[in-house]
């Protein structure tokens, strides 16, 4: 299903954007923002920021660059996606669990290894035959709320000529706009995860291509 926006923009990928390590500062608070809120959890004790401008330019993470699709207007980056397929999802979010160890330093085994037991049960696996969208954000949000739209046709589309299966994606149940974005498009619920304290609550949709 395709949907239009009067707005006129460009969709590119980030590794291909020239001087692209200038404009990090235009990404990163999207990727934060629509990590959010596992990013508080996952991430916590770190600086965030520094980590995600890591992960963006490494091409092992699921962050990476080359993973990236901006939305570009009037020349400025104003949001964008990032897309995984199925098959490689695991190896890259194991390279950035790694880096997170890393950074972390000396602490980091117990600490990592309780903060994962916690997260275990938040999202539903991606099959290998998945396309996963990762992340999809605009800043600030209630201004671009409009550029999810071709956002997102862009990924479905990218999914059907990839031959993907389905495009799986998970949201916190709290993000009751996105959840109706996606559920316009035809995305259904798969299931719903939550922490053992209940802060987080998410969930796993998806969408056949």
């Amino acid at each position: 299903m395709t949907r239009r926006t009067d707005r006129q923009i460009q969709i590119v990928w980030g590794h291909k954007t020239p001087h692209i390590e200038q404009k990090l500062d235009d990404i990163i608070p999207w990727v934060h923002q629509a990590g959010q809120p596992y990013y508080d959890v996952f991430l916590e004790g770190t600086d965030s920021e520094e980590v995600l401008s890591r992960w963006l330019q490494r091409r092992s993470s699921e962050l990476a660059l080359r993973r990236t699709r901006l939305a570009v207007v009037d020349d400025r980056i104003a949001g964008g996606y990032i897309a995984v397929a199925g098959t490689d999802l695991a190896a890259c979010r194991q390279a950035d669990l790694l880096d997170l160890a890393r950074t972390m330093g000396d602490r980091s085994y117990s600490e990592l290894r309780s903060r994962m037991n916690d997260l275990d049960e938040l999202f539903a696996p991606v099959e290998a035959h998945d396309f996963y969208l990762s992340k999809l954000g605009v800043m600030p949000r209630a201004a671009h709320r409009e550029l999810e739209i071709p956002l997102l046709d862009d990924c479905i589309q990218r999914a059907e000529h990839g031959g993907f299966g389905q495009v799986r994606t998970d949201v916190c149940e709290d993000d009751e706009a996105m959840r109706s974005l996606l559920q316009t498009y035809g995305f259904r619920p798969i299931y719903r995860g939550k922490t053992p304290d209940g802060q987080l609550r998410y969930l796993s949709m998806s969408l056949e291509v």
